[in-house]
């Protein structure tokens, strides 16, 4: 059985093995060495880890990580009768080793993001899904919503 808890620093090494695997999982090759990634990614995640804004959840057995979702706190600007630091949550980089898929582990990681998120008074979660994982929002009790828009640049 996965235990779920919120990542430590201790997670980073685990974290950005993870990150290299899903990637190669959905591209299969890179423009550069893991050793190069390794050291952005490290520095990304201990910054997130210790800057209160990003929060990552994991699922451990016999100490190592299978399974994780990360959530950033996006600031909203202060309204009059509101929270005085109101945020949301945008949920990115979703992974479960492929040996570990379909168990159930990514909705009980859900299940604790969305409790946390609840505690601590975070107005809504959003995530912008791949076509694979739409059934597992929906699942989780996500729906599609029109109201975004985006605009990218070539």
């Amino acid at each position: 059985m996965a235990f779920v808890r919120l990542a430590t620093l201790e997670d980073v090494a685990q974290l950005v093995q993870m990150r290299w695997d899903f990637t190669a999982e959905e591209r299969k090759e890179s423009a550069v060495t893991f050793e190069q990634f390794e050291k952005v990614c490290k520095e990304f995640l201990v910054k997130a880890i210790r800057s209160g804004d990003w929060f990552i959840w994991v699922a451990e057995i016999d100490g190592a990580l299978v399974s994780h979702m990360y959530l950033q706190l996006i600031h909203k600007v202060p309204r009059p009768g509101q929270s005085p630091d109101p945020y949301f949550g945008y949920v990115t980089n979703v992974y479960t080793r492929p040996a570990y898929r379909n168990q159930g582990i990514g909705s009980t990681i859900h299940a604790a993001l969305e409790q946390w998120s609840k505690e601590h008074a975070v107005e809504f979660i959003i995530l912008w899904p791949s076509k694979d994982s739409v059934k597992f929002y929906a699942r989780n009790g996500f729906s599609r919503c029109e109201e975004a828009m985006e605009k990218h640049w070539d």
